[in-house]
This record gives C-alpha cells, sequence and structure tokens, in this order.
C-alpha cells in the first residue's frame, strides 16, 4: 500500500502534462525497461490484455481491469531494444534484433493456469537469428522482415499445419523490408533504403512477385498498413519532420501519391508506425504519442484525436513506439519507451471538409491567394494556383463564409453547411473592383428591371446595338442557374417560381466579352 501511495503523485503529475483530443487516459503501467511495440489479444471469455515488448522480454498484461494493467505473465529473451509482437490464434509471435529467433508463446492456458509452453524459431529451409518484424496474415502465413538471411526480405512460413513449429514455404529477397503488412494475396513492402512501398504478389509463396513500386515522401519508407477498402494505402517515413503518406493503389504497376500530413508542423517530431482501423489512421508518433487522422476521404487527411503519452517534445526518438487499436471493446494500447503502456480510450469523430475554388466572374479563371475564412472561427486558407482550397474542421453546423482577394470586391456567402463526415462544395465568384469607362457607358444602356423581383424580369437593350447578346445567371455560389441568348430589344425572362430568395448576378456578353453586371435580389 505504501508504494502505491508514493507512486500516485507522480502519476498525477505526469498524466496533467500531457497534451489531448478526443481521447483519454484509463490506465498505465510503468516498466524498469524501455518498451518496443505492443499487440493486443482476447482469451475465451473475453478478457483482453496488452502484449508489451520489453528490453528483456514479453509482457502479457491483463485488462479484465483497464484501469489497473496486471502483468500475469513474463518471458524473457535476449536485451533488443526492437521487439514486435503479432498473433495468429492463440499464440503469440515476437521478433528481437538479439538472437534467437522467433519466440513464440502459447496464450491458450489464460486466463485461469500460468503461460509454460514457450518456443524458438529459427528456420529450416532459410535459417536465421535476428529479426527486426514480422506480420501474419488471415490464412495463417507468417512473414518475417529484416532477418539476417539473405537480404533481409521476406521469408513466408505456415502456421496452420502446427502453430509452434512454423514450415517455411518462400522468401522474397530482392529488398531489404523494415516491415510489412499483407491482404490477400499482396504483400506491402517497407522497402526502407530504397524508400520504396512496393506490393508483391504472394498467392503462390514459393515465388512472390513484384507488381510495383511508388516512392514515400521522404524516401525512408518504415511501414505501410492498407485501407479497409485495398484501394488506399498509407505509409511512415521515419525521419526528422517525416510524414504520413498515402497512395492509391487500385492499380499496383500505377500507384500514386494522393495526400501527405505530419503532426506538429514546423516541430520536426518523428512518426513511427501506422494502421487503419474503420477509415482513421491510428499512428504512433514518436515524441507526439498517438496521433489519429480521420481517412474516410483519403486525399485529405484531417487530424482528429491525439494523446502525447511523453514528457519530451519535438525531433528524437523517445515516446511512443507502437499502437494497437483493434481491440474489441474499442480501447487503444499504446507503448511509450520510457513511460510505459498505456490504456487509452477514444471518441472516434469524422472530420467536415469545406472544399471549392474562388474565380474571376467576367473570365472564369482562378484567383490565386484569395482568402477563405469562415466567420465566428479560426478557420481560414487561401487559394492555391488553381483557385481551389479545401480544409477539414471538427465543427460542424451553419456558418457564414467570407472570401476576398486584392483587385475584388468581398463576398460573404450565407449560411454554409458543414457537416461531419460529408464535404462541402463551394465555387464562388468575385467581382472586379474596376470597371473602365466604355464599360459603365454601355452598363448605363442596358437596362435591367424590376429590382427586386419576383419571378419575371425585363432587360432593356438599345436598338442601335446590332449584335445578338447572351445572358448567364449565376447564384451566390456561383453556380448557373440560367444561360440563354438576347433576342429582342426588349427581353423578358421569367425564372423558376421555386427559385430561393436572395441576390443573383446577371452578366450579359457580346460573344466573349461582358458588357453588362448586375445584382439582382430576388424577393
Amino acid at each position: 500500500m505504501k508504494k502505491r501511495l508514493l507512486f500516485l503523485p507522480v502519476f498525477l503529475l505526469t498524466i496533467a502534462t500531457f497534451g489531448q483530443l478526443n481521447m483519454s487516459l484509463v490506465g498505465q503501467k510503468s516498466y524498469n525497461q524501455n518498451l518496443s511495440d505492443v499487440w493486443g489479444y482476447v482469451d475465451e471469455t473475453g478478457i483482453e490484455y496488452a502484449l508489451v515488448g520489453v528490453y528483456n522480454g514479453l509482457s502479457v498484461v491483463s485488462l479484465e481491469d483497464p484501469s489497473n494493467p496486471e502483468e500475469v505473465f513474463f518471458g524473457s529473451g535476449s536485451n533488443s531494444i526492437w521487439r514486435d509482437i503479432k498473433t495468429w490464434g492463440d499464440y503469440a509471435y515476437v521478433s528481437n534484433e538479439s538472437g534467437g529467433g522467433v519466440y513464440i508463446v502459447d496464450l491458450s492456458p489464460l486466463p485461469e493456469g500460468p503461460i509454460t509452453s514457450t518456443t524458438n524459431f529459427t528456420g529450416d529451409i532459410y535459417p536465421f537469428q535476428t529479426i527486426h518484424n514480422l506480420y501474419i496474415d488471415e490464412f495463417g502465413k507468417l512473414y518475417i522482415f529484416g532477418s539476417n538471411n539473405g537480404n533481409g526480405g521476406a521469408i513466408i512460413c505456415d502456421l496452420t499445419q502446427d502453430p509452434m513449429n512454423p514450415v517455411e514455404l518462400g522468401r522474397y529477397n530482392t529488398y531489404y523490408f523494415h516491415d510489412g503488412m499483407v491482404r490477400g494475396d499482396t504483400l506491402w513492402g517497407s522497402a526502407l533504403y530504397q524508400g520504396l512501398l512496393t506490393p508483391i504478389d504472394v498467392s503462390d509463396p514459393s515465388n512472390p512477385i513484384l507488381m510495383g513500386s511508388v516512392s514515400t515522401p521522404s524516401q525512408f519508407t518504415h511501414n505501410a498498413w492498407v485501407s479497409d477498402d485495398g484501394t488506399h494505402v498509407f505509409t511512415t517515413d521515419e525521419v526528422t519532420g517525416g510524414f504520413i503518406g498515402a497512395y492509391n493503389v487500385v492499380d499496383p504497376s500505377n500507384m500514386y501519391e494522393v495526400d501527405r500530413v505530419k503532426t506538429s508542423n514546423g516541430n520536426n517530431v518523428i512518426p513511427h508506425n501506422v494502421h487503419v482501423f474503420n477509415d482513421y489512421l491510428v499512428t504512433s508518433y514518436y515524441r507526439d504519442g498517438i496521433v489519429v487522422h480521420d481517412a474516410k476521404y483519403p486525399d485529405r487527411l484531417f487530424e482528429v484525436a491525439n494523446f502525447d503519452t511523453s514528457p519530451f517534445s519535438g525531433d528524437g526518438f523517445n515516446g511512443s513506439w507502437g499502437a494497437y487499436p483493434f481491440l474489441p471493446s474499442g480501447l487503444i494500447l499504446a507503448s511509450d519507451i520510457e513511460e510505459g503502456l498505456f490504456v487509452l480510450e477514444i471518441d472516434y469523430q469524422r472530420a467536415a471538409y469545406l472544399s471549392g475554388a474562388v474565380r474571376d466572374i467576367s473570365t472564369n479563371s482562378p484567383i490565386f491567394n484569395a482568402m477563405v475564412k469562415v466567420l465566428e472561427t479560426d478557420l481560414e486558407t487561401q487559394t492555391n494556383f488553381a483557385g481551389g482550397f479545401e480544409f477539414g474542421t471538427l465543427l460542424s453546423g451553419t456558418f457564414d463564409v467570407l472570401v476576398s482577394a486584392n483587385g475584388y470586391s468581398s463576398d460573404t456567402i450565407r449560411d454554409v453547411e458543414l457537416i461531419n463526415g460529408e464535404i462541402t462544395e463551394l465555387i464562388v465568384q468575385l467581382d472586379d473592383f474596376y470597371v473602365g469607362i466604355a464599360d459603365q457607358q454601355e452598363m448605363e444602356s442596358i437596362k435591367v428591371f424590376p429590382n427586386p423581383f419576383i419571378d419575371l424580369i425585363t432587360i432593356e437593350i438599345p436598338q442601335s446595338n446590332e449584335n445578338q447578346l447572351s445572358i448567364t445567371i449565376t447564384n451566390k455560389l456561383g453556380q448557373v442557374i440560367f444561360n440563354g441568348k438576347l433576342n429582342s430589344e426588349n427581353y423578358s425572362l421569367r425564372l423558376d417560381s421555386n427559385l430561393d430568395s436572395g441576390s443573383y448576378l446577371i452578366s450579359i456578353y457580346d460573344g466573349n466579352q461582358i458588357v453588362a453586371k448586375e445584382v439582382v435580389i430576388k424577393q
């Protein structure tokens, strides 16, 4: 009891310094050794466990009471700062880079009996002693990466015959793989030193075939994880200020990047491992702890949750090594190298997205560097060279959006709805401040009335005008609601009676040259 009372004030002081968004601490377990990766397991009674890589072995921690994680087994092993764990059925498979091959633990005695049955697997056809990482697919194939065999590619083994005695089936040894993830017949290999994401056809394990490759943002590809629908893969580059990258992989021979993001932009934090859960990216991010991005739209990743497990900040290989988001309870397990095991609760939220373009109302050309600001919030962005803009937010509701640019009249778009999990598109046309004298004379000679109007408007054209003119009417979003020709001196136009009340822009053209513009109000 005295030990617990002494520990409690330190624990409270520690968690008070952690930043968090939509995540909260449920429980924590400290160790007197540094940690590496973490994985999860559920026994036949439904009790969840954390499988924790410790410098000198494997720690199995019961989460029967998640607020009080309790170690129920410790298996000693060679000292190693790298330990990765995966499971197949009731068996855990553990890698390390100090010797002994793959350490295999039978977890089936849980929760009643003690775990005693363990073994080491060092290979038969392709012997090995050290391993950087491993993965087990849905068919019971074990993939061993970064071993001291050959180039350290992928050694493929079968677990279905005897989980305690894997049978080697083949290997892919063109690249050193730091990590890999397998879905179906495709291995997504992380070729660290080539900086490549590499899909490998492993339908025939004895003859794996490279299907393509694509460079990752910093060309130091640490890990990769495929989306739930198999159309995208997400990667991390384990470098200072590295990115999480998103790739369209529908055609493995023609993959391409669709987005890249980093947390704490400008602080040089290093990302480690990314996982995909229900179209969210859950990433262990070293000194930034655990970071979660909404990946429902892979081309516009947005951070929606985080929990900083580490007292360190900025550049450095401290803090959160691993994350496991796949427990049935929804709890997230996080292993912090120095701070221990964290059990976290998360409120998964979808981002709301505002996307669109700003254009010149006369020429429809894009306006670069226009400001788009959601009023009464801190949301603000600027348009790119194509006049486009997009951003995400956790805010939802109805907002007014101010759009402005040098040389143009500002416009406020009323009642723009932002909805979590959806993209709101907004096309805005801005009117040039400057109108020449000749244009003013033309505008004075063409009249539009009545203004305001109910449903009928009349356009009066001088008899001296010999050219046929055209008319375009757009709403405040820049959407064209009418487009036609003026075929008489007094042209009357009846608009849809269901047209919303508000302001509309009438533009009159002589060929491609605009000769009159007027804002009219529909009552």
